[in-house]
């Protein structure tokens, strides 16, 4: 389900933001973010999207990032890598699947994150764990 037509975009506070390869929505302390179809998520678009969410929430900002996985993309599993470094603004992620190939990814891009990961089988799952993480209470 996309956030947009989830009851939960009537209850959050956010901001939307649309890019050439995919729709993000900024709330407090996480963002959901929702791929467009087709698309290879790689280096090059990772870092417009960082630029994008230092330029909203700042550089000191830490944030939980929610991966509505409604469309068929495509991922460099090694861009979880990245979130090891000291800059990160990233400190934990959701990855919601709808369909048994993107669990089955999920399960991969969880061993090579070295933030906490957690697949979820429904936005809402994602959203409370989220919400409930000891970083952000």
């Amino acid at each position: 389900m996309h956030f947009e037509d989830s009851p939960f975009s009537k209850s959050l506070s956010y901001n939307k933001v649309v890019l050439d390869f995919c729709s993000y929505y900024l709330c407090d302390d996480f963002f959901i973010m929702e791929i467009n179809e087709g698309v290879h998520f790689n280096w090059d678009k990772l870092n417009i999207l960082l630029t994008s969410l230092r330029s909203y929430y700042g550089t000191h900002k830490t944030l939980a990032y929610i991966a509505n996985r409604v469309n068929a993309y495509s991922i460099d599993p090694v861009l979880w890598s990245y979130f090891d470094k000291d800059d990160s603004i990233l400190i934990a992620a959701s990855i919601v699947s709808y369909r048994d190939s993107t669990y089955i990814n999920a399960n991969i891009e969880k061993q090579m994150a070295s933030i906490p990961l957690k697949r979820a089988h429904s936005l809402g799952e994602a959203i409370n764990w989220v919400q409930l993480l000891n970083e952000f209470n």
